[in-house]
């Protein structure tokens, strides 16, 4: 009789744990066993289409959901028709293990109530079998449970990786996006870096060649040091020599532009001498007019005014070569202010280059700094100093 009560709880526990499952036991379990068809293979249908894993059912399997752009959501394919055809997949796989576990200590206890009758001395150790059978119950039980929680877990992990590849999609067709847009950006970008590298292959070779005196250097920091100090002393007196360069350079291009104002002043000065000239001629003009209305006037007295028209005609030419005169001045001017905003534009240039030197001695400065405080295995990471393949990334 104990035996079968003990059968009896033994059958009627796993079925007690199943109905406390729920449904959520059953959506996990159906996951699991979508895992479990999806790893051996999904039934086809003839025209190529899965079909629901459940026994005696034919139906199609339901379709993916698609994104934004169209494209197919990521994670496994479903392997049934429906989460009712899941739950009752789900119910049948935990009966037949509930089964597995059940029918042997039924067997035992039947054997338990055929031999009772008989072997009454043998009860003490019946009980010892019966708490053994019952320890063996709770293990396999828990074992069960941990089983399904272990299955559980691991379909919760499925689910966050199907979300993940989701965004995963969703974030790539973002990137997609981006990349074409950046494209262009990153194309210029890098012709200025292949641009700014090339003007930094000096700096980068004796950057790496302080870089290989410290990796030969290591086991001696102070040497290492000192050398750094060195490099950072030479580096301050080139820069305060381009310091000093920048300063004549501004100098010279205060002193051009200096002269560029004295040019346009004689410049200015021409120009009214020359509307002087002009008014000049222009007053000849009108005189040597008037003369010639009164020629025919004074015809007759031709012989007494051929010396005063002599001077006349002295005094246009003599004008007319200081305004041919002026107007070479201002030719000459002009092309001198030409010559000297040249001479500014490339001023300008060389002012514009020494900024850039500069600009790289103070990277190269800060290198070195930082080289001088970076560990001796940090740096023998890197590249050789003839490659350059780690400064270029």
């Amino acid at each position: 009789m104990a035996g079968r009560e003990m059968s009896e709880n033994v059958a009627e526990r796993p079925a007690e744990d199943v109905e406390r499952s729920g449904p959520d036991a059953g959506d996990e379990a159906a996951n699991d066993r979508s895992d479990d068809e999806t790893n051996g293979g999904v039934a086809q249908t003839a025209g190529g289409e899965g079909v629901c894993a459940l026994e005696g059912c034919d139906n199609p399997l339901p379709p993916r959901g698609l994104t934004a752009d169209g494209r197919r959501k990521g994670g496994r394919p479903p392997a049934y028709c429906c989460k009712a055809h899941a739950d009752a997949a789900s119910r049948a796989r935990r009966a037949a293990q509930t089964a597995a576990i059940v029918d042997p200590l039924v067997e035992v206890g039947r054997i338990v109530e055929r031999f009772d009758p008989t072997a009454r001395t043998l009860v003490e150790a019946l009980h010892e079998i019966q708490q053994r059978l019952a320890h063996a119950e709770e293990g396999a039980l828990g074992r069960v449970r941990a089983a399904e929680e272990e299955a559980a877990a691991a379909r919760r992990e499925a689910a966050s990786a199907e979300r993940a590849a989701e965004k995963a999609d969703e974030a790539r067709a973002k990137a997609l996006a981006a990349a074409r847009e950046d494209r262009e950006a990153r194309q210029q970008a890098e012709r200025r870096a292949d641009q700014a590298e090339r003007a930094a292959d000096e700096v980068r070779r004796r950057s790496w060649e302080l870089v290989a005196e410290h990796e030969r250097a290591r086991g001696a920091a102070e040497a290492a040091q000192v050398a750094a100090e060195r490099a950072r002393d030479e580096l301050a007196a080139e820069l305060r020599a381009a310091h000093s360069q920048l300063a004549e350079l501004q100098g010279a291009y205060r002193a051009a532009q200096r002269e560029v104002a004295d040019r346009d002043a004689a410049l200015a000065r021409a120009e009214a001498a020359q509307a002087t000239l002009t008014g000049q001629l222009q007053a000849s003009e009108a005189r040597r007019a008037q003369l010639e209305r009164d020629r025919d006037a004074v015809r007759d007295h031709l012989h007494s005014v051929q010396g005063e028209l002599t001077a006349v005609r002295a005094e246009l030419a003599r004008v007319q070569e200081q305004v041919a005169k002026a107007q070479e001045r201002v030719t000459e001017e002009h092309t001198a202010r030409q010559v000297a905003e040249a001479r500014v534009e490339a001023l300008e240039r060389e002012l514009a280059a020494l900024r850039q030197e500069l600009a790289a001695a103070h990277a190269r400065f800060d290198r070195l700094l930082a080289n001088r405080h970076t560990p001796g295995d940090g740096a023998s990471g890197e590249s050789a100093p003839g490659g350059g393949t780690a400064e270029r990334r």
